[in-house]
């Protein structure tokens, strides 16, 4: 079956598969000898070593729990080595160094072989090859023979590591969240022709079981999620085998001219790929791919297919180079092709290859490989036609879209700097998610040079400011330094930009930024000025008109005569809001004033008939944004006793704050200030309380607003509503609103590690009591596998469904119904 066969090929190698289930006993007497804390230390061993039996589909769960026998006694080589092989077998691999590093070569014969691994998934690529080294001399001559190949291989990722991470790219790769990926694996992601829908391979269960599993028990499913950015959880789809329980179902490829999926179904020892057109809301024309392409002895994992109707696809058929290579297929009619031809040693390898991908022009070819030059595992390489039809050489994507992990499926979009592929990265939710992968276009450079006096040659500490053209305002403000006789800027990206030199007594000297077409590069521009011989000053400040604080401002000068004339650009200092700026003569002239949430201003400064040089002129701004206010206190539960608790304020559909403010810890009065109306999502998190979210608005009337805040202590039989938990009607699937508030539960239950609790599901009255109680049982459980997947000990929640037994809030009414839909934690 498909699933089985990539799961084999997910592994890190063959050997260091085989050794991850080696089981090193533990000494218990010398690992359970304090008193202190035993009983619960004892208790977490003996689930940690059911886990760790099982194999690495529940590594993850062993951890869990391996980690607090860690916090009891953390001396013991072989515990250390055990949690390092479970970190292995997680989406933090880095993180398995450091246990490692605390292990010994004398737990088992496979220790430096882990250890290598765990330097390179950390990029220490030298450390890697000495501990790979220690590994195969450490072994009996005629083991290191059988060794050789697998050590050859791994030096090689490690020399061929250290030449990509030197050329590493500027793009940016973020998880697609809860929304897609599951504690399961995802991947295979391919988008429908108008990527409006994201298909993808799950091996998640229909139905969550209540105990956590191996993450390989189930078979694969395909699933749909919306990619238009509507936050729908995926669902299944419906209609091509799925409900057949018996056989895998993945997704394999996409026709793009016809509207036609392809997908695969098989069982242990074969399978087949099927076509299947979506039309009238259904998935119709159910068919075997016919022709050469299916064989009865051969397995036919991914498909792409261009414009031509050329197929592109993974196969182990004999006659290939060894493993799974690509094939490709012509069309001779309506999904039936003719005979396959291999496509060549350019691209395979006596290795596995895998996730084809062809543009539609059929001129550029994507694809993993476990047998070209990488970072280790399978790497994504690209391939483009030549002209007479062969393939040039493959290029490694490099990194960070490659790394020491397994990288799979890419796919680009329509969009050419946004694609989505495969992979396992330290967010990943349990094993293989789907990312997507944002190519940043940006050109970042560097930009320094001189400032001197152009007849002595003189270095001057002159004051450097970079210019927007288009908007006037300052983004850069920086001085020569006196010892290095240098300016220097460090640019993101290249824009349309100047640069102006100021030094008191010396002409003002402006040009244009010279922007250059690579990343990385440095760019010198040197200037030179001259002394004025009769030099005039102004100088001021400028501030806040309302409460007289100093602001930051850019200053244009201009003729009053002729207003399209600059004859000076000044920036005030933020912390004084003094500017200073020296012309070469005096000049009638018109001072416009721009600063950031300001109203802007232009402001007639007459000179010409003043008898002093220097001239002062203050400047006062007006606030063009409004400023909201909410004051109050934190308190306890009883309404009198203060506390001392962080405010976290979010935008809505954030994951950081955009403030954060501290209580005082004697009045528990807290003050925040912001510029906007809201909503905003106010997190409030003290020591040994639950924390407490909710949303707030200042009311349309007001600017200044005061409310307290009540905070429940964690104490036995407590409970309290979990706020802006959210499901589908009538069913138990979280909506992705959900994710945050849930989020930030497992993070509290994971600071408050000696804490168990009971989620309860909570309906109104509306309908059956038994269906109600089935649907808030099911709703609990839900939320209690979601929190154990952020990294929560099962064990710790209990979860029940109430129906409508335990109302909080009259049901004769839409607003009590409202509360009485609810999810509720108890501490046990």
């Amino acid at each position: 079956m498909r699933r089985t066969y990539i799961l084999i090929i997910l592994g890190l190698i063959i050997s260091f598969l085989a050794h991850s289930q080696e089981n090193p006993k533990i000494n218990k007497k010398s690992l359970f000898s304090s008193p202190v804390g035993v009983v619960s230390a004892k208790k977490h061993f003996k689930i940690a070593e059911k886990y760790f039996k099982e194999g690495h589909g529940t590594y993850d769960e062993a951890l869990k729990h391996y980690l607090k026998v860690y916090e009891y006694n953390s001396s013991s080589h072989a515990l250390n080595y055990k949690i390092g092989i479970c970190y292995v077998w997680t989406a933090d691999k880095k993180a398995s160094l450091e246990y490692f590093l605390q292990s010994s070569p004398e737990i088992s014969d496979f220790y430096y072989l882990a250890l290598g691994r765990s330097y390179q998934y950390n990029l220490m690529f030298d450390k890697a090859k000495e501990a790979y080294g220690n590994y195969i001399n450490a072994l009996k001559k005629w083991k290191q023979n059988d060794a050789k190949k697998l050590y050859n291989q791994l030096v090689s990722e490690c020399e061929v590591g250290k030449e990509i991470m030197q050329d590493s790219l500027s793009v940016f790769i973020t998880n697609l969240g809860p929304i897609v990926n599951s504690y399961y694996d995802e991947y295979g992601g391919i988008l429908s022709p108008d990527e409006s829908t994201l298909y993808f391979s799950s091996t998640r269960p229909v139905k969550e079981p209540n105990k956590r599993v191996s993450r390989f028990r189930y078979k694969e499913r395909i699933m749909e999620a919306n990619n238009n950015g509507i936050d729908n959880p995926a669902e299944w789809v419906d209609g091509i085998a799925q409900l057949d329980f018996y056989v895998n179902t993945s997704v394999a490829g996409f026709d793009r001219v016809e509207n036609r999926i392809y997908y695969y179904r098989g069982e242990a020892h074969n399978g087949r790929l099927f076509t299947a057109i979506y039309e009238d809301n259904k998935w119709k024309k159910k068919k075997k791919v016919k022709g050469g392409i299916n064989h009865l002895a051969h397995k036919e994992t991914s498909i792409s297919i261009d414009d031509s109707g050329t197929a592109y696809y993974v196969t182990n058929r004999r006659g290939g180079y060894g493993g799974m290579d690509i094939w490709v297929a012509t069309q001779k009619k309506d999904h039936v092709y003719n005979k396959p031809t291999n496509i060549g040693d350019i691209i395979n390898t006596p290795f596995d290859e895998e996730g084809v991908y062809i543009t539609p022009d059929g001129n550029t070819l994507y694809f993993s490989s476990k047998g070209r030059k990488g970072l280790g595992g399978f790497d994504v390489y690209k391939t483009v036609k030549n002209g007479d039809g062969s393939w040039n050489e493959p290029t490694n994507m490099g990194y960070p879209i490659n790394t020491t992990a397994d990288e799979l499926f890419y796919h680009p979009t329509k969009d050419s700097l946004v694609a989505i592929y495969s992979t396992i990265r330290g967010d990943s939710y349990g094993g293989l998610d789907i990312y997507k992968i944002q190519i940043d276009p940006r050109i970042p450079y560097l930009l320094i040079g001189t400032v001197t006096d152009i007849e002595s040659g003189k270095t001057l500490p002159a004051s450097v400011n970079v210019y927007d053209k288009k908007t006037q305002l300052l983004l850069h403000s920086t001085s020569v330094d006196t010892i290095s006789g240098i300016y220097m800027f460090n640019f993101e990206d290249v824009g349309d930009y100047f640069i102006q030199i100021d030094y008191e007594g010396y002409k003002t000297v402006s040009e244009v930024v010279n922007s250059p077409d690579t990343k990385y590069a440095t760019i010198v521009q040197d200037f030179s000025t001259e002394a004025l011989k009769h030099p005039f000053t102004l100088v001021g400040r400028i501030t806040d008109i309302d409460k007289n604080t100093p602001l930051m401002a850019s200053l244009t000068f201009r003729l009053a005569a002729n207003t399209d004339s600059i004859v000076g650009r000044s920036v005030s200092v933020d912390s004084t809001g003094k500017y200073s700026i020296t012309f070469d003569d005096k000049y009638d002239m018109i001072i416009q004033v721009v600063a950031e949430d300001y109203f802007s201003i232009d402001e007639p400064v007459n000179t010409v008939n003043e008898a002093n040089n220097v001239i002062t002129k203050d400047i006062k701004l007006k606030r063009s944004k409004i400023e909201y206010t909410l004051t109050g206190r934190i308190l306890d539960e009883d309404g009198v006793s203060t506390i001392q608790a962080a405010l976290l304020f979010y935008h809505p559909g954030e994951d950081e704050p955009f403030t954060i403010i501290v209580s005082d810890s004697i009045s528990g009065k807290f003050s925040f200030s912001v510029e906007e109306q809201g909503p905003f999502m106010i997190e409030i998190e003290a020591n040994n309380y639950f924390y407490l979210s909710e949303i707030y608005q200042f009311p349309d009337d007001q600017t200044f607003t005061t409310k307290d805040f009540n905070l429940k202590k964690m104490e036995t039989g407590v409970k309290f509503v979990v706020n802006n938990i959210l499901f589908n009607s009538g069913k138990a699937t979280l909506k992705p609103g959900s994710f945050e508030s849930l989020n930030k539960l497992a993070i509290l239950l994971i600071k408050n590690d000696e804490i168990r609790i009971e989620i309860s599901g909570h309906t109104d009255n509306t309908g059956s009591a038994s269906v109600n109680k089935r649907i808030s049982k099911a709703r609990a459980l839900t939320v209690k596998n979601y929190i154990v997947s952020r990294g929560v000990e099962q064990d710790r929640i209990e979860s029940k469904g109430y129906g409508f037994e335990q109302p909080i809030a009259p049901n004769d009414t839409k607003e009590g119904r409202a509360k009485n839909r609810r999810v509720e934690v108890k501490i046990l």
